[in-house]
């Protein structure tokens, strides 16, 4: 059986291997030169099983009020209002929280059976992405948040999250870097469950390991269109030749709407954008080892080595890439605040900018499993979930393809097929 695997970057490229390890004949495809070349390039890093609920919680309508603008973690674009129209809707329809709790399970879901795929693929190779797997902390700086973080995963309830409350004290006993916003801090919540690395080099390695099991790589290599012979798919047309396939899996972020529109599929994924900044340390005696996440400002920080990668932000402004200074400004304030003993370093203007849209789907899981057309099959719209969720969308999607019965609970996962 031939697969065609559309997209190389973190779940492209791990579906791609995932699907080798089933003995299955596979090509991958991306349009650049190399794998995670878009949303996977420059991500915050994080593995975050415990906080994969979806954005769209109850009471968003008030905090997109409240929190969008310049200066604030949201920003929504006036040019982008009439693409954003019929998106936005459905995503504050599914934000009451019959609808809300429901998704954010089936998210947690598939997390967490990703973090155990993971593992497992690092025993099955040997993987370097600068990974770090001894957890992650949320901080708080107002007993509100904490209270609400605290009672939105207690609703969630999913027994594979393992969440440790830290008093002050503790949390800067475990991360020492945090000594300097003590007196800001109220509390944080440790997650031994998540991990984090370079999402741009675990795609590398993923294809690395394809390649080593047979797997055709064609990188630099635009795919013009998903082709159908009669009621199935029968491979795809790129820039230079046509491939013929048993089947084709689409894991193309953002471009994914575009290559299944002319199949008669409109797949409700938005691009969000998201920003980052990595910036080689000098004093990195005075960087954070453990993972950060400061919810309240949205932003996160992560370590490869001499690197820190600062990481946030959420503009809705459609299809533009563009990296905006004031919105890397705010950022970069923002871990300065955060990290003020690298404030000097964090300021000079060394950090490299990067922005990447993130596919986000209205309701929050992702678009995974076979569609209405034979042969076709989706792997997308995870949203900033991509890095966290690929291993175990990878294992599900090669179930699925090989007709095996997935190892977890599909509710709230599969395609709609309509």
């Amino acid at each position: 059986m031939h697969v065609i695997v559309i997209g190389a970057g973190v779940v492209g490229s791990t579906t791609a291997l995932t699907l080798a390890e089933r003995g299955l004949d596979v090509t991958l495809i991306d349009r650049h030169g190399e794998p995670g070349a878009e949303t996977s390039h420059a991500n915050g890093g994080g593995i975050t099983p415990g906080h994969a609920e979806p954005w769209n919680s109850p009471g968003i309508v008030r905090r997109l009020l409240t929190r969008s603008g310049k200066g604030e973690p949201f920003r929504i674009r006036p040019s982008a209002l009439p693409g954003l129209a019929l998106w936005g809707l459905r995503f504050l329809a599914n934000s009451p929280a019959g609808r809300y709790y429901p998704n954010a399970r089936a998210n947690t879901r598939l997390a967490v059976y990703s973090g155990h795929c993971l593992k497992a693929l690092r025993e099955r190779y040997d993987l370097n992405y600068h990974q770090y797997t001894d957890g992650s902390l949320e901080l708080y700086f107002s007993q509100a948040e904490l209270d609400h973080a605290l009672d939105l995963r207690r609703k969630i309830g999913d027994p594979g999250v393992e969440i440790r409350l830290l008093d002050v004290d503790e949390a800067v006993k475990l991360e020492p870097a945090l000594a300097p916003i003590a007196p800001r801090l109220v509390g944080a919540m440790q997650l031994p469950l998540h991990e984090s690395g370079d999402a741009c080099e675990f795609s590398a390695e993923m294809v690395r390991c394809a390649r080593d099991l047979g797997a055709r790589i064609l990188l630099d290599t635009e795919v013009r269109a998903i082709n159908r012979t009669g009621d199935r798919i029968s491979g795809v047309q790129t820039d230079t030749e046509t491939i013929s396939a048993d089947a084709v899996v689409l894991s193309a972020g953002c471009a994914s709407p575009t290559l299944a529109r002319p199949l008669g599929l409109r797949l409700p994924i938005y691009p969000v954008k998201g920003y980052s900044a990595t910036l080689e340390l000098d004093q990195v005696e005075r960087a954070p080892t453990m993972p950060l996440l400061d919810l309240e400002q949205r932003i996160v920080t992560s370590r490869y080595g001499r690197r820190l990668r600062m990481a946030g932000l959420a503009d809705f402004e459609g299809h533009d890439p563009s990296i905006r200074p004031e919105r890397i400004a705010r950022l970069l304030e923002s871990a300065a605040t955060l990290l003020p003993a690298l404030a000097d370093e964090i300021h000079s203007g060394k950090a490299k900018p990067w922005a990447g849209l993130r596919p986000m789907t209205p309701k929050g899981p992702p678009m995974l499993g076979p569609t209405r057309i034979p042969g076709l099959y989706l792997n997308t719209g995870h949203g900033s979930m991509g890095w966290t969720q690929a291993a175990g969308s990878a294992e599900v999607l090669a179930d699925l393809v090989t007709g095996k019965t997935p190892a977890i609970d599909m509710r709230g996962l599969r395609v709609v097929k309509g």
